[in-house]
């Protein structure tokens, strides 16, 4: 075997063995109107990674948690946008530190509608790639 293939093969199993042990963040995101459940996707993602939820006519909500710290606080940061007037409407952005292993949420209310955005950033372990 020369040297280029075994560190390839090295590189694969470190790689395997790391994302063995994966953990992610899961965004469920909630927009209320009037009180009411308008929409209620969950996304996936990795740490560090941008996640895009999008409902045709409806919303946006694109986030992005940094991986937990040494204390288990992770940065998370969403953009929330609403479809009103025929259009995207400018995004709002919202972010917190905090333990995703507990039940945070980041909560907005769209000024001059009866619209609430509600996302709670859960920390998951993603599925395990198959290979």
């Amino acid at each position: 075997m020369n040297m280029k293939c075994i560190v390839a093969s090295l590189g694969l199993v470190l790689s395997t063995i790391a994302s063995a042990d994966q953990s992610g963040v899961m965004f469920k995101v909630v927009l209320l109107n009037g009180g009411k459940v308008v929409a209620s996707p969950n996304v996936v993602g990795e740490f560090g990674r941008e996640v895009t939820v999008e409902l045709a006519q409806t919303m946006k909500v694109v986030a992005v948690a940094s991986r937990p710290n040494t204390e288990g606080h992770s940065l998370t940061a969403v953009k929330l946008s609403l479809f009103e007037g025929g259009a995207m409407q400018p995004a709002k952005e919202l972010s917190m530190l905090a333990d995703l292993s507990k039940t945070p949420s980041l909560e907005y209310s769209v000024p001059g509608t009866s619209y609430r955005f509600v996302v709670a950033p859960r920390r998951v372990k993603l599925p395990e790639a198959k290979g």
